[in-house]
């Protein structure tokens, strides 16, 4: 039973019982624009970014259970083909409490599944050659297999990607002065990427007459063979993901208080190709201002991601886009907490 259908029925179970529960209601939304000149430097092709998510947390006694989703989107404006791209992915976890007598630690087990729309390219730059269906392309190509069709003959390149995770933590309330909270967790991640392209055919038949073309001194199927290595690689592998982080709030002014949230992740990638350089950590610092009453909580904060999203967005990261994950990533958020 996948995950998306669990949280309906978990979700109906909550709406039955919402009065008799304790927890709360979380939604929230975090965005990022290349205008902002406020924010930290961003990578030349980045154009926008945002995310919302909605989060339900319940408990009774020493049970509780959390459930999350989220969409995360990503948009992208480059100087070569394809020149815009997108990335929209979505998120559905589910998350198991065990708490002791006063709710003030807790151990918990998550579950999550995150897809993304797949990506369709109608022009791709295989080094110094576009190929496709756009006027700029010099040449196009189009394969009559079966498997092909999900190209619509408009298309070069699908990409689809998803992964899924299970995640370990431990959380305490109130474990030291100035320190609310603080959570020690371990995540492991399974990626899962594809990619179809009839020019894979020509990769694979090194004795055509189109790998041996000549294209400005190289040969047209190592310009493709070098293209098609710097795609998300086929295979599945893993990230393993060690972290902790703590949250502290100091009262400003009566129901206002500034609150400070690092997170800091070692990330291991194992059985991945990588081609550049990747970060092994990544430091998440989230701070704002809160406005607390009884029942109602308003948050507007930043955040600030030292190796832009490495660790925390795993669908964002494969071969074509690691050699951005040395950059600093930042957004602004607001969230509304409803307590019950």
């Amino acid at each position: 039973m996948s995950i998306i259908k669990i949280n309906i029925f978990v979700v109906s179970i909550i709406c039955s019982n919402l009065f008799a529960l304790d927890g709360y209601i979380n939604i929230g939304k975090t965005q990022t624009e290349k205008s902002w000149d406020f924010m930290p430097t961003i990578t030349n092709s980045f154009k926008s970014s945002d995310t919302s998510y909605v989060e339900i947390f319940i408990y009774s006694e020493n049970i509780g259970i959390k459930l999350n989703s989220s969409e995360f989107f990503l948009g992208l404006e480059r100087q070569t083909f394809p020149k815009k791209l997108n990335l929209n992915a979505y998120t559905n976890d589910i998350e198991f409490f065990y708490l002791n007598d006063n709710q003030s630690k807790s151990i918990s087990l998550s579950f999550s599944e995150q897809s993304a729309d797949d990506q369709y390219i109608d022009c791709y730059n295989f080094s110094n050659i576009v190929i496709g269906s756009c006027a700029e392309a010099r040449l196009n190509i189009i394969n009559k297999k079966e498997k092909y069709n999900s190209l619509n003959e408009t298309n070069i390149i699908k990409i689809s990607g998803e992964n899924e995770s299970v995640k370990l933590n431990f959380n305490s309330i109130k474990g030291f002065n100035y320190l609310y909270e603080y959570n020690l967790f371990i995540e492991f991640v399974t990626n899962n990427f594809n990619w179809l392209t009839p020019v894979e055919e020509i990769s694979l038949n090194k004795g055509s007459f189109l790998y041996n073309l000549n294209f400005r001194g190289d040969k047209l199927g190592n310009i493709i063979d070098n293209s098609l290595s710097i795609l998300p690689q086929k295979n599945n592998w893993n990230s393993i993901v060690i972290g902790a982080s703590t949250k502290s709030y100091f009262n400003l002014f009566n129901s206002i208080y500034l609150f400070i949230e690092p997170t800091v992740i070692f990330v291991e990638q194992d059985g991945y190709s990588q081609i550049s350089e990747i970060p092994e950590y990544n430091l998440k610092v989230k701070s704002g201002f809160v406005y607390a009453l009884d029942k109602i909580q308003i948050s507007f904060f930043g955040e600030y991601f030292k190796n832009n999203l490495y660790g925390f967005e795993h669908i964002s990261f494969n071969q074509r886009s690691e050699h951005h994950f040395n950059d600093n990533f930042g957004s602004l958020g607001i969230e509304l907490k409803y307590i019950f």
